[in-house]
């Protein structure tokens, strides 16, 4: 089991999904930009941590590790949001944005169907959760149409 910053999951779902073939443009965190230059886009960033375990009053679940294992090694297991926007295309004819916003959902929807361990290439995320939304995306004042991925991810992690 690994242990992995907050920046090194979020890139890595962020390389993943940029698979997707429509995508022109895949931005991660540290990459977003103030305008827009090339559509679709695919925006990645970090939206929280659930770091609460459900069995007990602490703000995570700790345990330690197994028998012969270092004594002072201490396991835990966070799950972290990451959003995904996809600007599919500025707002202009309802039926091709709707149109191009299908295409490129779809193509999202089955790289996260076919992930296989490790999870987004990484050994210590041991599950997954997704879903989307249509968005009509403000961005500097220009209406983009696209979808927001809401990628909810559970790490175990040695610390």
């Amino acid at each position: 089991m690994g242990t992995y910053v907050l920046g090194t999951v979020v890139k890595a779902v962020g390389t993943t999904l940029s698979a997707a073939a429509s995508l022109n443009r895949t931005q991660q965190y540290d990459q977003i930009s103030e305008g827009m230059q090339d559509s679709p886009t695919l925006q990645v960033w970090p939206a929280g941590n659930t770091g609460t375990s459900w069995n007990s009053q602490t703000d995570r679940l700790t345990f330690r590790g197994p028998i012969g294992a270092d004594p002072a090694a201490q396991h835990s297991v966070k799950e972290y949001t990451i959003h995904a926007d996809v600007y599919c295309r500025q707002r202009a004819h309802i039926n091709e944005d709707m149109a191009q916003v299908v295409t490129t959902v779809n193509e999202i929807e089955d790289i996260l169907d076919d992930l296989a361990y490790p999870l987004f290439g990484l050994g210590s995320m041991y599950s997954f959760r997704w879903s989307w939304n249509y968005v009509t995306f403000d961005y500097g004042g220009v209406m983009y149409v696209g979808a927001r991925f809401v990628i909810t991810v559970r790490m175990g992690v040695t610390h």
